[in-house]
């Protein structure tokens, strides 16, 4: 019995003897890795072939914690537009709601009449403001009717208002022009 006991202790003893001189060297390791910080690229490979220390150095690579495919992060980019004091009824509206009643030329001057959706009609010019977009009207195109080579009719472009409104896209941040049309 004794000598089980004995045997038990000295492996106790001799586990215990490891387990401190592996803890003392990762405290001097420890203190030599703080020690040198100041390591010169050059001495880190002579260091690394002769045995010594491994200094990881993350400069030029990637965060491992970060992922490999990222999402692409929106940047928002709030629009030049007039102030809401200067704008007009034709600006509280989207404009795929407005409705192309009649088009005109007042004194040389191209006018189309739009109707809202609450019922009230509105005359409109180009370079005017219109939708909440912050939407110019650039042209007002009238039908143009032609005869082919074949002495059929045919109707080349239809009545309508050519809308350019100016946004920016949410994920480049880049300015975009799209142009929509308000046709009868």
């Amino acid at each position: 019995m004794k000598s089980k006991s004995l045997k038990i202790l000295t492996l106790l003893l001799a586990s215990l003897l490891l387990l401190l001189t592996g803890v003392v060297a990762d405290v001097f390791a420890q203190k030599n890795l703080a020690d040198s910080k100041t390591v010169q690229p050059a001495e880190i490979s002579t260091l690394q072939t002769e045995g010594a220390h491994f200094i990881y150095t993350p400069k030029g690579r990637r965060d491992p914690f970060k992922p490999l495919v990222q999402k692409k992060q929106k940047i928002a980019k709030k629009s030049q537009g007039r102030a809401e004091k200067f704008k007009g009824p034709l600006e509280r509206i989207e404009l795929s709601k407005y409705r192309l009643i009649a088009l005109m030329v007042v004194k040389g001057i191209p006018r189309a009449m739009v109707k809202a959706p609450d019922g009230k009609s509105y005359t409109v010019k180009v370079g005017e403001y219109i939708g909440l977009n912050d939407g110019v009207v650039k042209r007002i195109e009238t039908k143009v009717v032609a005869t082919d080579e074949n002495g059929l009719r045919v109707e080349k472009s239809p009545d309508r208002i050519v809308v350019e409104e100016v946004g920016y896209d949410s994920y480049t941040g880049q300015e975009v022009k799209e142009y929509r049309y308000i046709a009868m």
